[in-house]
C-alpha cells in the first residue's frame, strides 16, 4: 500500500458520490460478507495505526440523513468479537474492485484529511451464507 492512499499495481480506484454511498456500500456489503479484512487509519496527529487484521468483515453503513456524513464498518461475527469502527465527516469513499486474487479495498477520508483503509481478502476464501 502507498503511504497515505490506495495502490495502483494496475487497479484504478473509483471514487463513490455521496448520493450513492448508502447504495453502493450496501451492495459492497452483499459482495465481500465474510471476507478477512485490515483496517487501517493513517493521518496527521494519530501516524499509521493497523485498528483491526484478519477480523471477518461483517459490513458498511453510511449515515446521511440530516447531512450527517458517517461511515460505519463492521467486523466480527458475534457480539464478543464485535467491532464498529465509525468515520465522522468523511468527505470521499474510493473503492478498488477485487482482481487478481487480491481482494476490494475501502479507502475513506474524513474532511481532517484522515483516511481509514480497509482491505478485504478475496470473499470467495472466507465466503460465508447469505442472511
Amino acid at each position: 500500500m502507498q503511504k497515505g492512499g490506495m495502490r495502483p499495481q494496475g487497479r484504478r480506484s473509483e471514487e463513490i458520490a455521496q448520493s450513492r454511498w448508502v447504495e453502493y456500500l450496501a451492495q459492497f456489503t452483499r459482495e465481500n460478507r465474510g471476507a478477512h479484512a485490515r483496517l487501517e487509519v493513517m493521518g496527521e496527529g494519530v501516524g499509521r495505526q493497523v485498528e483491526t487484521e484478519n477480523q471477518p468483515f461483517e459490513g458498511a453503513d453510511a449515515d446521511v440523513k440530516d447531512r450527517e456524513r458517517t461511515v460505519w464498518l463492521h467486523f466480527g461475527s458475534g457480539t464478543a468479537d464485535h467491532l464498529a469502527h465509525g468515520i465522522h465527516e468523511a468527505r470521499a469513499i474510493r473503492a478498488l474492485a477485487p482482481q487478481g486474487g487480491m481482494g476490494a479495498v475501502l479507502e475513506i477520508e474524513a474532511e481532517d484529511g484522515t483516511k481509514t483503509l480497509l482491505e478485504l481478502t478475496p470473499a470467495e476464501s472466507f465466503a460465508l451464507p447469505p442472511r
